[in-house]
């Protein structure tokens, strides 16, 4: 018999299936997607502009497939054919009892590769569960209707108010205790969730043991300063501006900020030039125009920093120096 998503139903350990047609919460879903293939619809369609709820859902899909030995496996939508796409959902695996499938961009999925799938969620659908996602709204286009009435459908849209729960949530799954009002700020300074996720993880290089990031630590948030700038500092360097990054340095020296923030503000410019259309959003349009062979020596440059630290050859707060005389004397910039 063919029920609906119950509160709790995963925890229970539930094998109930969901109707076809049926929008699911985005929090069931995820709930869904992190436990047994038992728990899953054969076809669940993720869909709406917010590439970080997308990616939770991917990531709880993998996990749960880890947690019980399934195979996993990621198929391009604007680059599957039907053949490949049957042969996929009809594979069996040599090492585990089941099959995890994920099609990114299904928007891009051509006409014979939606009937190829929809005609399996009709038939047997053993051995495989697929998630599908796409950045475009199920209403934009046909095909994806068909695809939410063949399937299980779940929404990838921010609705208002929901960064500020979002913001709170990634704290609490990082073990974060920030200072009264922090997590407010940080959720209205954020561009978008995956912005948000990335300042959380910048706080983790500053708490302490206990999870607790003391006040001062606030500094390396982005926008958090009106003396030095950690970007003002980067786009300096990359652009062989000795003056300037001095200047910036200097500014930032006094406020005590430095260290892991300053490999994130290089690696984020290196990859902008290297990956616009993933990277290039998150700080906007850097005053240094990288070619892609200066963008990949930043990233070396990143790398090997991280690298001595993790050995103990260096000190965090040592970090942005080493960055500035490997990306300085590389740039041949003079004061």
């Amino acid at each position: 018999m063919v029920k609906r998503d119950e509160p709790g139903a995963a925890g229970r350990g539930a094998t109930a299936t969901l109707q076809r047609g049926t929008t699911l919460p985005y929090d069931a879903a995820e709930r869904r997607l992190a436990g047994s293939s038992e728990q899953l619809p054969p076809l669940l369609l993720a869909a709406g502009p917010d590439e970080f709820l997308r990616e939770r859902l991917v990531d709880a899909f993998r996990t749960g497939g880890e947690a019980e030995g399934s195979e996993f496996c990621r198929l391009e939508g604007d680059d599957l054919e039907p053949a490949a796409l049957a042969e996929a959902l009809a594979s069996i695996s040599l090492f585990s009892s089941s099959r995890r499938i994920w099609i990114r961009e299904a928007a891009k999925l051509d006409k014979a590769c939606e009937e190829e799938l929809i005609a399996w969620t009709r038939g047997a659908a053993e051995g495989a569960r697929v998630l599908v996602t796409t950045a475009r709204d199920v209403a934009e286009l046909r095909g994806l209707q068909a695809l939410a009435a063949a399937g299980v459908a779940t929404n990838c849209v921010l609705r208002a108010g929901d960064a500020a729960r979002w913001v709170a949530r990634m704290i609490e799954e990082a073990g974060l205790v920030l200072p009264p009002g922090a997590a407010e700020a940080l959720a209205g300074a954020a561009r978008d969730l995956l912005d948000a996720r990335q300042e959380v993880a910048k706080l983790r290089v500053h708490a302490e043991p206990s999870g607790k990031v003391p006040p001062g630590a606030l500094a390396a948030l982005r926008g958090a300063r009106a003396g030095g700038s950690l970007d003002r500092w980067a786009d300096a360097v990359l652009a062989g501006d000795a003056a300037t990054a001095r200047r910036e340095a200097a500014a930032l020296d006094a406020e005590g900020v430095g260290g892991g923030n300053a490999l994130w503000a290089v690696a984020e410019r290196a990859l902008a030039a290297l990956e616009p259309q993933s990277f290039g959003y998150r700080r906007g349009t850097p005053r240094a125009s990288l070619t892609p062979s200066a963008a990949r020596a930043a990233l070396d440059a990143v790398y090997a920093a991280d690298r001595a630290l993790y050995r103990g050859e260096v000190r965090d707060v040592e970090l942005r120096g080493l960055i500035e005389r490997r990306l300085m004397g590389r740039s041949g910039a003079h004061a």
